[in-house]
C-alpha cells in the first residue's frame, strides 16, 4: 500500500469516527418521548416553583393571568373547543403535582372530551372585581387543574376571555404559543401534533447529556456569583419578618425621543436594545443603593432547544446578572458591561435557578429572594398587542394578581410601533407608589443623559431634574438677617426686665440685673489677668447658679469659655487647656488643686463681691465664642470653636421655636462640657426665661429630677430618651414643652409625653453646627413610628448628598451636610481634619459641613435620620441598620431599653449582640415575629441597666461581652431535638456527635430540595405537621424543635376542646355537625 493511500485510509477512518462521534452526540442531546407511566419526573425548574408553593400554599404570587377584550360576535362554542383543543395539545395544561416523601412528580391526565367556560354577566366595575376575584383564586398544585378559565360578558357584543394558570405549567413564552394557537384553534385550522412534551425534556434534563451541560454551566456560576453582595435598595417600611406577598403594579410610556435614542445608541455601541436599557437601570440603582456591585435578576426563556420552541410549559429562567459600576465607568462603558453579563447568562442558561440557589447556599431570609431581590426584563414580542381572533378586535387587558414575587420587577415592553412602556411590579409591604414612579422618571431621565453623552460618568449623572431640585431645596428656610452677640441677646434682657428672675436654684435667684453684675465682676478679673477678644478662658465648675454667671462673665470681657468636665480627669483638663491655649481658668476653690499650676486661676466661690463698673466688650459675629471638646475617632478629642454668629443664631432659633419668652423656666440639665448646655443657660437668657439650676446628684436621681420639675415649675426641658423613660409626665402639668435628641427613640416615648398641652420636638445638631440645626415637632396626637429629625432651622442649610456630593432623590439615604450660619470655624489647631470635614459648598460657594449620619428626605420635606456611617454594618453580605433592630427590641413586652452591638465585627463570625432592660426570656422568638432572621441578635443579654455616660448618653464601652461559652456545641437535649438530629443525620450524613442543638440545617449542608424531604421525614416521626416556611424561618435544630413542640401542644388542646365540645352528642347530632363542617 503506498503513502497516498495510508493517508486516504486515515482521513477516511477519521471522518468516519467524527461523523460517528456526532450522530452519537446529537442521538444524546435529542429529547426523545418517555412512556408515560409511574413517577414522571419533574424539571429542574419546576421541582424550585413547587418547593416556592410549598412555602406559601394559598399566595397567588406565582399565578400567570391572560385576559383579552373580544369586541364582535363571539362564537362561544368555537372559542370553548379551541381551549378545550389547547389542553389536548399540551400535556401541561392538564398536569398536577404531588409528592412522594418530599420529593414532587407529575401526574398528566388524559386529554378532556369537553371543556368548561364559565360565563359571567358583568358591567361597569364589576369586572374589576371579577377579574381580581379570579386571578388571586389559588390552585391546588396535587389535585389541579392548573389553567383556570371564564369569560365575562360585559355586553351583547363584547367579552372579556380570561386564563390563569400556575407558574409551575406555564411561563411568559408559552402564553405566546398559547395565543397563537388559540386564533389558528378557533379559525378551524388544524395545528400538528407535538412530537415531545415539557415532561420529555424533564426527563432528558435528568439524563447524563442534561446533567453533563448542567455541572458545565453550574461551575460559571459558582465562579461569577462568589461573595455576591445584597442589594441594598431604599424602602419606604422595613421588611416584615412574615411577608404577605402583596404588590401593586405601576405602568408608564418612555418619551418617543429617549425610545429612538436608546436604539441609535445601541446601534452605535454595537450592543443589544437591552443592554442599553439595563444601564439605565444598573445606574440608577447604583446611584440609589449607593453600591458599586450591582446584581439583579434576569427572565430568560430557558428555551435554548428547537424542540421547546412550541411548546406550552414552565422553562423560563431566572439568571442572576451582576454588573460592576466600579472604576468610574461612562455611561457607555456600563452598557458595555450589561451587554458582556447578558450574552455570559445566555450561554449558561441551561441551569435552573433553583440549582444555582442550592449550590451557592445563600442565608434564607424569609420573604427575600435568593441572590436577587429586583428583576429587569426586556419584553421585545409582545403578541398579545397584535393577537387577533378571527374576526374580532382584540386588545389585552391588565389582570394584575396583586402580588410581587421579588421587591421589585422593572420590565420594558417593546410595541410593535417601536414605543416603549415600563411596567413595574413593586411589594406594597416595602415600597410606597410615589417611590416607584419616581424610580421610572429617574431611569427615564438616565437613559436621556446616557443618550445625550454617553461618555458622561454615571457617578455624577445629574438624575434629579431641575424641578426635583428646586422642590428639596424649597425645603431649607429662607435665610433672615440677624445681628448681635451672645452677650448682646442678654444684654437686652437685663435692660428689658432687670427685676424679672434669671436664675434659679432651690430657694435662691438671681434677677437679669443680679445676673448682669455678678457677671461684671468676673469680666473685670478676667480683664485684669489679660483676657479680650480672641482669648480663651477655661471653666471648670459643677451644675449651679455660677455656672451662667461665668460663662456670661467670659463673653462679658471679649473672650471665650472652654468647659471642662469636673467628673472627667485632671488630665484630660489640662490637655484640652493647651491645645485650646487657654490663659486662665474660672474655678471654684474645691476644684483648683488638680488644674494646672502655671495657669492663673479665678475662684468664683472665695472672690469679693466688690463693686465694679458694668463690662460689655463689643465683639464681631465671627469672634469666637466657646470652644467645646469632642471625642475623636483617633482617640484624641477635637475642640470645636463655635463663633458669636452661630451661637447667637442658634438661641435665636431656640426661642422662636419654643416661644420662650418671660415666665418661662428652662431646666439645665446638661452636663456643662456639652453643647445641649447652651441651650439650657443662653436659650433661656437670649428669650427673658428663667435658667433652673441643681446639683448632678439631683439631676441624675429619677426621684428628686421629679421632684425638682414639678418644685420648680419648669417649663421647657431638654432631657435625654434614658431619662425621660424613668420620669412620670402626669404630674409635670407646668412643662409645656421638651426637646429630645442625642439618640434615636421609640414612638412610644414621644406618645407617653406629647399632648395638646405639651409639645415634644426631635432635635438633631453636631456640636459643629452648634448644638442643633434640625427640628420636628411631634404632632399632639402622637405617632405611629419613630419621628423624623425635621427640617432645617433658620439660616441653615441641608443637604443629602451621595460619595460623589451629588444630590439623592427623596427616599435615598445619603450623608447629611450642613451649611448656614450655625457652622463651627473648624477645629482648634487641626487644620488638616478642618478641611476634611468643612467642605465647600458646591451649590452656594460656602461652607457645608459632613456629619457621617446618613438619612433620607422623606416625601413631606422631613429628614429621616438612620443612623451613623459606622452604625450601618454587615453580616454575611447583609446590611443591617443596628437602630431598626434597637426599635424592634423596645416594642417588645417587658423591655425598656435596648442596645445592639456586633461581636466580632468583619469576621465570618460576626453576629449581632442585644442588650435589654427588662426579661431576656422569649426575646428572640417574639422579634422572630417582627424581623427577617439576619437582624435577630445572635445573644440577647440582660441587664439591670444601661451603661450611661455623665450626659445621661449610651456608654458602649462599658457593655459586657457577649458569653461565648453559652453559644458552644450543646448535643440535642430534648426527645424532639434528638429524633430532628437523627432524620437531619439520614439525610445530610453528618455524623450524630457533630450535630448541635445551636446548629442550622442550611449551615451543615442542607438545600431547598432536602429541606421539603425533612418536612416529610419529620411528619413521619414525629406525626406532627411542619410548614416548609417554619423552617427556613427557624433552621436552628433547637429552634425549630421548639416550633414542633408549640405546634404538637396546640395540636393536642385542640383535640382535648373537640372532645370536649362533642361529648354527650348523639350520633344523629354528630353526622349533623360533620356535615356542616364539610359543606
Amino acid at each position: 500500500m503506498t503513502t497516498g493511500s495510508v493517508n486516504d485510509t486515515k482521513r477516511a477512518l477519521a471522518d468516519l469516527r467524527q461523523r460517528r462521534r456526532r450522530a452519537e452526540a446529537a442521538r444524546r442531546n435529542t429529547i426523545e418521548r418517555i412512556p408515560r407511566e409511574g413517577y414522571l419526573p419533574v424539571s429542574k425548574q419546576q421541582r424550585y416553583q413547587w418547593l416556592l408553593h410549598q412555602l406559601d400554599p394559598g399566595a397567588a404570587t406565582y399565578q400567570v393571568p391572560f385576559a383579552l377584550r373580544l369586541r364582535g360576535t363571539l362564537d362561544r362554542e368555537a372559542l370553548r373547543e379551541a381551549l378545550r383543543g389547547l389542553v389536548v395539545r399540551h400535556e401541561s395544561l392538564r398536569t398536577t403535582f404531588r409528592a412522594e416523601h418530599g420529593s414532587p412528580y407529575q401526574v398528566i391526565s388524559p386529554a378532556p372530551e369537553t371543556w368548561e367556560l364559565p360565563v359571567t354577566d358583568l358591567a361597569g366595575d364589576r369586572l374589576a372585581d371579577w377579574l381580581a376575584a379570579e386571578v388571586r383564586r389559588p390552585f391546588d398544585l396535587a389535585e389541579g387543574p392548573l389553567l383556570r378559565t371564564g369569560l365575562a360578558r360585559v355586553a351583547e357584543d363584547e367579552h372579556v376571555l380570561l386564563l390563569v394558570m400556575h407558574h409551575i405549567v406555564t411561563d411568559g413564552w408559552s402564553v405566546g404559543v398559547m395565543a397563537r394557537e388559540l386564533a389558528a384553534l378557533y379559525e378551524g385550522r388544524t395545528l400538528p401534533e407535538p412530537a415531545v412534551q415539557p415532561v420529555d425534556h424533564a426527563a432528558w434534563q435528568q439524563s447524563a447529556a442534561g446533567r453533563e451541560v448542567l455541572d458545565r454551566q453550574l461551575e460559571y456560576w459558582r465562579g461569577q456569583l462568589t461573595d455576591l453582595p445584597v442589594l441594598d435598595f431604599p424602602a419606604d417600611r422595613p421588611r416584615p419578618a412574615a411577608p404577605a406577598g402583596t404588590g401593586a403594579v405601576v405602568r408608564q410610556k418612555l418619551d418617543p425621543a429617549v425610545a429612538a435614542g436608546v436604539r441609535e445608541l445601541a446601534q452605535c455601541l454595537r450592543v443589544t436594545l437591552l443592554a442599553v436599557l439595563q444601564a439605565g437601570f444598573v445606574t440608577v440603582l447604583s446611584r440609589w443603593s449607593g453600591q458599586s456591585d450591582v446584581v439583579i435578576g434576569s427572565v430568560l426563556s430557558g428555551r435554548t432547544r428547537p424542540e421547546t420552541e412550541s411548546m406550552v410549559g414552565f422553562f423560563a429562567n431566572s439568571a442572576v446578572l451582576r454588573v460592576g459600576v466600579d472604576g468610574d465607568p461612562t455611561f457607555a462603558d456600563v452598557a458595555r458591561r450589561c451587554s458582556d453579563a447578558v450574552l455570559d447568562a445566555l450561554g449558561n442558561q441551561d441551569v435552573p435557578f433553583g440549582a444555582v440557589v442550592d449550590a451557592l447556599k445563600p442565608d434564607r431570609v424569609p420573604g427575600r429572594n435568593p441572590l436577587f431581590q429586583i428583576s429587569f426584563t426586556l419584553l421585545t414580542d409582545a403578541i398579545l398587542d397584535r393577537f387577533r381572533l378571527g374576526d374580532l378586535s382584540v386588545e389585552p387587558v391588565p389582570a394584575d394578581n396583586g402580588t410581587a414575587r421579588f421587591d421589585m420587577a422593572f420590565q420594558v415592553d417593546e410595541a410593535p410601533d417601536g414605543s416603549l412602556s415600563v411596567w413595574l411590579e413593586y411589594s406594597t409591604e416595602l415600597f410606597d407608589e410615589d417611590r416607584m414612579l419616581r424610580l421610572v422618571r429617574h431611569f427615564e431621565r438616565a437613559l436621556r443623559l446616557g443618550i445625550a453623552d454617553p461618555e458622561a460618568r454615571v457617578a455624577t449623572l445629574p438624575l434629579l431634574a431641575p424641578e426635583e431640585w428646586a422642590e428639596i431645596q424649597g425645603w431649607n428656610p429662607p435665610p433672615l438677617a440677624r445681628e448681635g452677640s451672645l452677650h448682646d441677646l442678654v444684654a437686652d434682657w437685663v435692660s428689658r426686665t432687670p427685676d424679672a428672675p434669671a436664675v434659679i436654684n432651690n430657694d435662691d435667684l438671681l434677677s437679669y440685673a443680679d445676673l448682669s453684675v455678678a457677671a461684671d465682676r468676673v469680666a473685670v478679673a478676667l480683664r485684669d489677668l489679660g483676657v479680650d477678644r480672641g482669648t480663651v478662658v477655661g471653666v471648670l465648675l459643677d451644675r449651679g447658679p455660677g455656672l451662667p454667671v461665668a460663662e456670661l462673665g467670659v463673653l462679658k470681657a471679649g473672650g471665650a469659655w472652654l468647659p471642662l468636665d469636673p467628673q472627667q480627669p485632671p488630665a484630660r483638663w489640662a490637655a484640652q487647656l493647651e491645645d485650646a491655649g487657654a490663659i486662665a481658668v474660672v474655678t471654684t476653690s474645691a476644684l483648683a488643686a488638680d488644674l494646672p499650676a502655671d495657669l492663673p486661676q479665678w475662684h468664683l466661690d472665695t472672690a469679693p463681691r466688690t463693686e465694679v463698673e458694668p463690662v460689655h466688650t463689643k465683639v464681631s459675629p465671627d469672634d469666637l465664642a466657646y470652644i467645646i471638646y469632642t471625642s475623636g475617632s483617633t482617640g484624641k478629642p477635637k475642640g470645636v470653636m463655635i463663633s458669636h454668629r452661630a451661637a447667637a443664631s442658634f438661641v435665636q432659633n431656640a426661642g422662636e421655636l419654643f416661644g420662650l419668652k418671660p415666665g418661662d423656666r428652662l431646666l439645665q440639665f446638661a452636663n456643662p462640657a456639652f453643647d445641649v448646655s447652651v441651650f439650657d443657660i443662653f436659650a433661656a437668657l437670649g428669650s427673658g426665661a428663667a435658667v433652673v439650676t441643681a446639683s448632678r446628684e439631683t439631676l441624675l436621681d429619677p426621684d428628686k429630677l421629679q421632684d425638682l420639675l414639678e418644685s420648680s415649675r419648669v417649663t421647657v426641658a431638654d432631657l435625654p430618651p434614658a431619662v425621660l423613660r424613668l420620669l412620670d409626665p402626669k404630674p409635670l402639668t407646668d412643662l409645656r414643652a421638651l426637646f429630645v435628641g442625642l439618640e434615636a427613640f421609640p414612638a412610644e416615648l414621644v406618645n407617653r409625653w406629647v399632648s395638646p398641652t405639651r409639645e415634644f420636638h426631635n432635635g438633631y445638631g453636631p456640636t459643629e453646627a452648634t448644638v442643633a440645626c434640625v427640628d420636628y415637632k411631634c404632632p399632639p396626637t402622637g405617632l405611629e413610628q419613630s419621628p423624623p429629625i425635621g427640617r432645617a432651622m433658620t439660616n441653615h442649610r441641608v443637604y443629602v448628598l451621595d460619595e460623589h456630593l451629588q444630590p439623592v432623590p427623596v427616599g435615598v439615604a445619603g450623608e447629611l451636610f450642613i451649611g448656614g450660619d450655625g457652622l463651627a470655624r473648624g477645629y482648634a489647631n487641626r487644620p488638616g481634619l478642618t478641611a476634611e470635614r468643612f467642605l465647600p459648598d458646591p451649590f452656594t460657594g460656602e461652607r457645608m459641613y459632613r456629619t457621617g449620619d446618613v438619612v433620607r428626605w422623606r416625601s413631606d420635606g422631613n429628614l429621616e435620620f438612620l443612623g451613623r456611617r459606622d452604625r450601618q454594618v454587615k453580616i454575611r453580605g447583609l446590611r443591617i441598620e443596628l437602630a431598626e433592630v434597637e426599635h424592634a427590641l423596645t416594642a417588645v413586652e417587658g423591655v425598656r431599653q435596648a442596645v445592639v452591638t456586633v461581636d466580632q465585627p468583619g469576621t465570618p463570625q460576626a453576629a449581632l449582640v442585644g442588650y435589654v432592660v427588662g426579661p431576656a426570656g422569649g426575646v428572640r422568638e417574639q422579634l422572630m415575629q417582627r424581623l427577617p432572621l439576619h437582624m435577630v441578635p445572635t445573644y440577647v443579654i440582660e441587664l439591670d441597666a444601661l451603661p450611661l455616660t455623665g450626659n445621661g448618653k449610651l456608654d458602649h464601652t462599658k457593655l459586657p461581652a457577649p458569653n461565648t461559652v453559652a453559644q458552644e456545641h450543646r448535643p440535642p437535649g430534648t426527645d424532639t431535638e434528638r429524633a430532628i438530629a437523627g432524620i437531619w443525620h439520614d439525610l445530610l450524613g453528618t455524623p450524630l456527635d457533630q450535630i448541635g442543638a445551636t446548629d442550622s440545617f442550611f449551615d451543615l449542608g442542607g438545600n431547598s430540595l432536602q429541606a421539603t424531604r425533612l418536612t416529610a421525614r419529620i411528619a413521619d416521626a414525629l406525626r406532627t405537621t411542619v410548614e416548609l416556611r417554619t423552617l427556613f424561618a427557624r433552621p436552628v435544630l433547637a429552634e425549630l424543635a421548639a416550633a414542633i413542640d408549640a405546634e404538637r401542644s396546640r395540636a393536642a388542646t385542640a383535640e382535648v376542646e373537640l372532645e370536649e365540645e362533642i361529648a354527650g352528642l348523639s350520633e344523629a347530632e354528630l353526622d349533623r355537625l360533620l356535615s356542616e363542617e364539610t359543606r
